[in-house]
């Protein structure tokens, strides 16, 4: 029973993600760990996340530009991912639903439509900083949009270059995760397997809310992801306080 709710949760995020344009962790995360062990809904998506970004990254064709000017992000993204794996791995799960919890009211407060004016170059020591402090939320909650909102919004970036350097970032991230968990003996071939199962109807989900997304306007659905994840977050702080 846990395994199919699992499998509906990660088609949900799937969803989402193709109708949304982002969301994947951001959804299934939240929801997994209401019946999960914190430690086994992380692992159990990162394997999507990594197919899901990749998908997005051969969709933008300013891939390779966003690679050059943000390549500092991802690359100490994953530096993070595995601190913060390695330190999921060593606490008492309990805080973890508050913290995730935290970071989705931050989500919600912070994803507002960025201001109008020139972009705000960063200095490469800014953007690794970024980077890390990305990968570091990620290992621990599996979920850096906050950071990413914020970064948008105060440099303005572009939008394509957003999408392309955010989606190297989950890649990488997840990598670091993947690293963290290998490490620290903490692979679960169970949780994998029905991760890889899953994988290809994950996919053709995605690939349907991608074509939603190219013929409906977005904002209704973004409207109702701001109202679950609200959901989410109450849910995540009842369960942890129980």
């Amino acid at each position: 029973m846990i395994e199919l709710a699992a499998g509906a949760v990660l088609l949900l995020g799937a969803w989402v993600h193709g109708a949304l344009g982002f969301g994947f962790p951001l959804v299934t995360t939240p929801i997994l760990v209401l019946f999960m062990e914190p430690r086994a809904a992380v692992l159990l998506t990162l394997v999507p996340t990594i197919a899901i970004n990749l998908v997005s990254i051969a969709g933008e064709p300013r891939w390779r530009e966003a690679l050059r000017r943000y390549w500092p992000i991802p690359v100490f993204t994953a530096v993070g991912s595995l601190l913060g794996t390695r330190v999921l791995l060593a606490i008492d799960p309990g805080p973890v639903r508050i913290a995730l919890a935290l970071v989705l009211v931050a989500f919600l407060i912070l994803d507002r439509e960025a201001g109008e004016g020139p972009e705000r170059r960063v200095p490469g020591w800014g953007l690794a900083l970024l980077g890390l402090v990305m990968g570091l939320m990620a290992g621990v909650v599996n979920i850096f949009s906050p950071v990413v909102v914020a970064f948008a919004l105060v440099t303005r970036m572009h939008p394509g270059l957003m999408v392309a350097a955010f989606n190297l970032s989950f890649v990488t991230s997840k990598a670091g995760q993947l690293a963290g968990f290998a490490t620290g003996d903490a692979l679960d071939p169970e949780v994998l397997g029905l991760a890889l199962l899953a994988l290809p109807l994950i996919l053709a989900v995605l690939w349907v809310g991608i074509r939603l997304r190219r013929r409906l306007p977005a904002a209704s659905y973004r409207r109702w992801l701001r109202r679950m994840l609200w959901v989410m977050a109450a849910g995540l702080i009842v369960s942890a306080l129980d």
